[in-house]
């Protein structure tokens, strides 16, 4: 009795088709890399399982029957469909992929993304950007593609994703221009504290590194405004008296658009590690590889401080 078509392994079919195309046992056995005997062993169990002699012999040559005849093309299609599944993609070619890329990152990163969309889009003109809030699950956000890469503090990045650490960002005094903190001689930490602060709050539990910092220092300040957003907060101290801290590399394409202008702090404030987060499962990913690489080339160039270019597991961290 036949053998059920679902019992045929992939090399089975592999065997059958290259009898089937050479008709000749020493010439399938070669194309295989089985023996003259493996291979007359396998043609005799073929014949068992599909009930059919396959092969039989006319004068000194071995002749199909219409059986099969009959499994030649469809079998060939099926082998070439199955090579196809397990077969290198194409290369990633930046110039005609029409690939979205989703980013996650911080507000205050937010300056970067004119340079970052004109950075991707010169090499691949029609290359997407969709640019997200970060989850607050990063690590499962990147395991499933959203995001697919993320702009994030270092001490979020998850033990087991992969990143690249793009430095620190330092944050300097921003104020309107025409401001009277710009006049009247050096920017004390007094007057400093004089007039009132914009606080950003995003809605996360990590704790205000300004307020940590002056409270350590035993200072205070006032609150004048909350925002949830970094460039909300912006647009309210171009047209106030209100001060607000902001990251100094950043800033620069909006100085000039809202009048802006921005000063080293009268104290020293801690540093913000930023890092370029993806998912392991990307990692080896071309499309993906490539944008990695412009948009840790266009962040690194903008905080001005140079790092390797080796992807490095991020590190395990404590909180």
């Amino acid at each position: 009795m036949p053998a059920p078509y679902g019992s045929f392994d992939p090399a089975s079919l592999y065997v059958l088709h290259a009898l089937l195309l050479e008709r000749h046992v020493t010439r399938a056995a070669k194309r295989v890399g089985l023996s003259q005997s493996s291979m007359s062993h396998r043609l005799q169990q073929l014949r068992r399982d599909l009930g059919d002699p396959l092969l039989v012999q006319v004068g000194r040559a071995l002749v199909p029957t219409p059986r099969a005849e009959a499994l030649i093309q469809p079998l060939t299609d099926a082998l070439a469909a199955l090579s196809r599944v397990v077969v290198p993609n194409e290369p990633f070619a930046p110039r005609t992929s029409h690939r979205t890329f989703a980013l996650g990152m911080p507000d205050l990163l937010a300056p970067l993304l004119p340079s970052l969309l004109a950075r991707l889009t010169k090499s691949g003109p029609n290359i997407g950007l969709r640019v997200m809030n970060l989850p607050p699950a990063l690590g499962e956000g990147l395991g499933v593609g959203e995001p697919e890469l993320a702009l994030a503090p270092l001490r979020d990045v998850p033990a087991y994703a992969r990143s690249r650490s793009l430095g620190d960002i330092r944050f300097g005094l921003v104020a309107r221009r025409g401001h009277p903190i710009l006049r009247g001689g050096p920017i004390t930490v007094e007057r400093w504290l004089e007039f009132g602060h914009v606080v950003v709050r995003t809605g996360n539990t990590a704790p205000n590194m300004v307020g940590s910092a002056l409270e350590k220092a035993g200072l205070g300040r006032r609150v004048g405004a909350e925002v949830p957003t970094f460039l909300a907060g912006l647009h309210l101290v171009a047209r106030s008296d209100l001060l607000m801290n902001a990251p100094l590399a950043l800033v620069d394409e909006l100085l000039e658009t809202l009048g802006l202008v921005v000063r080293e702090t009268p104290m020293s404030l801690p540093k913000f590690p930023a890092a370029l987060v993806w998912h392991e499962r990307f990692q080896h990913d071309e499309g993906h590889r490539w944008a990695r690489e412009e948009i840790f080339g266009l962040v690194q160039q903008r905080l001005g401080q140079p790092q390797p270019r080796e992807d490095r597991r991020a590190p395990r961290t404590t909180r």
